[in-house]
């Protein structure tokens, strides 16, 4: 196996995604608290979208834009640019740059550019971007944050979500000649996952980050997964369910293969309805006939999308009851 087929950039993009609070805690608190966190961050990713397609580098990369508010109670928007590297790369400087001035042109909002460097150089560290002549320039700063700098001994000890991340990012780097030794890493990062408290959701959700990056081969993959079960077993406690193993290490295949598929014909509609069923079953047993109905009654093929991948990782029916309605009245 190359490097290559550990999944980083995309796996740090969800997480951040899922867990923008958390991130902001971890990485850069000083930012965290001027935040006023009562209101909810929006992810702005058809705005990324449209700054991204406008730079004029070939690497069209960026990660996460979000709009805040701060504590002061103004209604200003703040446009956070996070991006991850997960190797060296010359022109990062020049594209975080062109992403923060796009961001700026486009909307006119105080931009805050932010990377984290999780390459293995301890002496790239760029955090600036400048051109121009005598006293005529521009330089752009941006925040940054070297993974290399965290001690595993602090990460062992700090219980938000992201001290997981950086540990199974750092030890995948490690492992890239050495699966053996990842297949290990990838077992005593996930047995942590059982042992920190985490709720369900923080459960399944770094599972799956841990899975996705923590590529192996099928025979360790198979060595993995059968001392997760013998631990399961031991414990009695199973948190995470056969199908929502199998979903998380077919990266959400569950999810995405009918994501693929909806839409195509209208008669997919009933079939997606049929999944969803079926996977609440499996997880919880006989649903409540009033239950049955709302989900053969949801016409909105999106819609039904979020929601089958909302099956793998709900507490209970009624939680699931309850998103649907969350769901169907944010529409209206």
């Amino acid at each position: 196996m190359t490097e290559i087929t550990a999944n980083y950039d995309e796996t740090w993009k969800e997480v951040i995604g899922d867990y923008f609070e958390s991130f902001l805690l971890f990485f850069y608190p000083h930012i965290h608290k001027q935040i006023n966190w009562e209101k909810t961050p929006i992810p702005l990713d058809k705005e990324l979208e449209q700054i991204t397609a406008s730079s004029q580098t070939e690497k069209r990369h960026a990660d996460k834009l979000f709009k805040v508010w701060l504590l002061d109670g103004q209604e200003v928007w703040i446009l956070i640019h996070l991006e991850v590297q997960s190797q060296y790369d010359k022109e990062f400087p020049l594209r975080m740059y062109i992403y923060n001035y796009r961001a700026f042109d486009l909307y006119q909002k105080p931009v805050i550019s932010l990377a984290i460097l999780g390459d293995e150089s301890k002496t790239w560290r760029p955090n600036s971007y400048e051109y121009g002549m005598g006293e005529s320039k521009v330089t752009m700063k941006f925040s940054i944050v070297k993974l290399l700098d965290y001690q595993w001994s602090e990460l062992e000890q700090n219980q938000n979500i992201f001290a997981i991340v950086v540990m199974a990012h750092l030890k995948t780097k490690a492992t890239t000649s050495n699966l053996s030794a990842r297949e290990q890493w990838k077992w005593q990062l996930s047995r942590l996952l059982y042992e920190r408290g985490y709720n369900r959701k923080e459960i399944v959700d770094l599972y799956k980050v841990i899975d996705l990056m923590m590529t192996l081969p099928p025979e360790l993959q198979s060595s993995f997964e059968g001392k997760i079960n013998e631990y399961e077993e031991q414990r009695k406690m199973p948190l995470l369910s056969n199908i929502e193993r199998r979903a998380m290490e077919r990266g959400q295949a569950i999810g995405q293969a009918i994501g693929q598929a909806i839409g195509q014909e209208r008669g997919q509609k009933t079939s997606t309805q049929q999944h969803i069923i079926k996977l609440l079953q499996k997880r919880f047993g006989e649903l409540p006939k009033n239950l049955l109905t709302t989900i053969n009654e949801i016409e909105d093929i999106a819609l039904l999308e979020r929601l089958i991948l909302e099956t793998i990782s709900v507490n209970s029916v009624g939680e699931f009851a309850e998103l649907i309605k969350q769901n169907s009245s944010g529409e209206n």
